[in-house]
Formats: C-alpha cells, structure tokens, sequence
C-alpha cells in the first residue's frame, strides 16, 4: 500500500480512539506486524495525548492534525496543532533517574520509532512530532 491519510479532529480525548484505528488500518494495508502495530498504536496515542494534554488551554477548543503516509517498506505518522507550542526545555525527554508522569510520551516515541523530529506545527505555530517505523 502507498498512501497517505490526514484526519482532522477536535483536541479532546475522546477522539484518541480514531487515531489508534486509523494508525492499525492503515498499517496493516501497509503489512505492518502485530508488534510493530502495537507499538505504533502506543506511539500515536501518546502524540495525540500530548497535544489533547498540552497544546490547548483547558476549556479551548483546539484541533489536533493526524497525518498517516504508508509505504510497503515504512510508515510515517505527524500529529501537530496549533495551540501554545513547545516551551523551552520540553524539547528533550527528562533525565532518565527513574519513572516520571511528565516526558514519558515522547521518551516512548523515541523508543518506539526509527525517527523522530519535533518542532513548530503548521505555518510556525503550536507544535508537531513526526516519526517514522520500518514495517
């Protein structure tokens, strides 16, 4: 399968769940393995909860992007809003001294993910995480 998927959603919780089966149809069309969509629904769905978490201010409605580009060889996930952006410091996972609430989401990706880049979300604003699995 090559293709490409973009889902637009509201920056609420419960809209984690379209992103986990979007990210599992779209990688087993791709050949994905079970593993490997496991790890991609844990890694999508800490994305999207960071952005749910972190993008907006509590009570504002905001929009969290989810883009989905399939190859038989790799798949390749964005999730970026335009809410309040990265704020110095956030950029890096926390010291590794021991489980933490806070960081684990992108420390997860990273261990999930062949790549992984962070920055600016569309047009400059909020923030995006792109990553990318060997299927």
């Amino acid at each position: 399968m090559n293709g490409r998927v973009v889902l637009e959603l509201p920056a609420r919780a419960e809209y984690l769940l379209l992103a986990r089966l979007a990210i599992t149809g779209v990688g087993r069309s791709a050949g994905a393995s079970e593993e490997t969509l496991a790890d991609l629904k844990l890694a999508i769905t800490e994305a999207v909860a960071n952005a749910v978490k972190h993008a907006y201010p509590e009570g504002e409605p905001g929009r969290i992007t989810v883009e989905l580009s399939a190859s038989a060889q790799r798949l390749e996930v964005a999730v970026s809003d335009a809410g309040r952006g990265l704020r110095p410091g956030n950029a890096e996972p926390p010291a590794d001294d021991g489980p933490r609430e806070e960081g684990m989401g992108l420390s997860i990706i990273r261990a999930i993910a062949d790549e992984v880049e962070l920055g600016p979300g569309p047009d400059g604003l909020g923030t995006s995480v792109r990553f990318a699995c060997a299927l």
